[in-house]
């Protein structure tokens, strides 16, 4: 994950990235970020000319030359999927903030504390099941990039794992286990030994069976069902929450 910070004030831009780095024992350890600090607008469109992408930009809306919304826009031309956050001194700014697709905004002063739920919100956003891609190799079409949100549930079939998703089945050799971990932190519940199951999707759940959004059905393991009972329902208070 790769996290920039536009602005043309040095000391604000280094209070930022410090912020950043305190927040990183929070975010999941498998991953590897690069905190990057750009001093201008024109800096960050020429680090996208050469082949840099973002996952996460914090800009300021005031800079000199390029301004934080001219930024911003030509940014949406080449991407439509980085988290932009806009920072700010005036507030009244916000209001015309929207047509770049901000996720969030700060305005300055900035505290450790208000860059912390931001950044988190942000990190939550960009690691969720709606953003995020499986990649996996098929015989048939080759190399396929699926949105993992689209994935109805996994199952082994020997060396092979069948992949249903909304728009049908894919094959490719993989490991049950393997796709287990993979898929995890996007709340995947492993219902049986050969199945692994997107609980958006879940629509009635017994000891026995599992019942689909699209009316079909799964075996649950018997002793696996308390484990599988207790991660939905733990989903389901999740998204009652937020």
């Amino acid at each position: 994950m790769r996290i920039g910070f536009c602005d043309d004030d040095k000391a604000f831009l280094e209070l930022l990235a410090s912020y950043c780095r305190e927040c990183l024992p929070f975010v999941d350890q498998d991953e590897r970020v690069d905190v990057e600090c750009l001093s201008s607008g024109e800096e960050l469109l020429k680090a996208y000319r050469l082949g840099k992408t973002f996952d996460i930009l914090f800009i300021d809306l005031k800079m000199k030359g390029l301004n934080g919304f001219e930024t911003a826009r030509q940014i949406r031309l080449i991407d439509n999927e980085v988290i932009i956050i806009f920072v700010t001194s005036l507030a009244n700014s916000v209001l015309k903030c929207f047509e770049y697709k901000p996720f969030w905004y700060l305005v300055k002063p900035v505290t450790r504390k208000n860059f912390k739920n931001v950044f988190m919100k942000a990190v939550a956003e960009r690691t969720s099941a709606s953003r995020a891609e499986c990649v996996f190799s098929t015989r048939t079409e080759g190399t396929v990039k699926l949105c993992i949100g689209n994935i109805i549930y996994l199952e082994s079939l020997s060396r092979r794992i069948r992949l249903h998703a909304t728009d049908g089945d894919y094959f490719f050799y993989a490991g049950i286990n393997e796709e287990e971990k993979k898929l995890e932190k996007y709340d995947f519940i492993r219902i049986h030994k050969s199945y692994l199951v997107n609980p958006h999707y879940i629509k009635q759940i017994n000891r026995n069976w599992l019942t689909l959004t699209d009316g079909g059905r799964l075996p649950v393991s018997g002793r696996r069902f308390k484990a599988v009972y207790d991660r939905y329902t733990d989903y389901l208070a999740r998204g009652s929450l937020s």
